[in-house]
């Protein structure tokens, strides 16, 4: 004797066809993520040699400043725009404060 009982068979139809779309959404899901993820890693090493470049940039600034600010090479210029040396220079004083209250 053949029992067929139908609602079985479409219990393991239902989980197949479950299986199924659930295995494709994680695919597309893990496509996505891995598109990000490489996206992520592209963009960290455009923004390290970005960085590179800056401190080299930065470097050679220094590197002139501190080549136009040189105390031998600023006494070479201390004849040519006719300047003298302070020996006790005096920054911003005034013997009276203007002020309101000094009148």
């Amino acid at each position: 004797m053949t029992i067929i009982k139908p609602t079985i068979q479409k219990n393991h139809i239902r989980f197949f066809v479950l299986l199924v779309i659930t295995i494709f959404v994680g695919g597309i899901f893990y496509v996505f993520e891995y598109n990000a993820f490489v996206n992520a890693r592209y963009r960290v090493t455009t923004l390290k040699d970005r960085i590179a470049d800056a401190e080299t940039r930065n470097t050679k600034l220094k590197n002139a400043y501190y080549t136009m600010t040189d105390p031998t090479r600023l006494e070479a210029l201390v004849p040519a725009y006719h300047l003298t040396l302070a020996r006790q220079p005096e920054y911003l004083t005034q013997s009276k404060w203007v002020s309101d209250s000094s009148h």
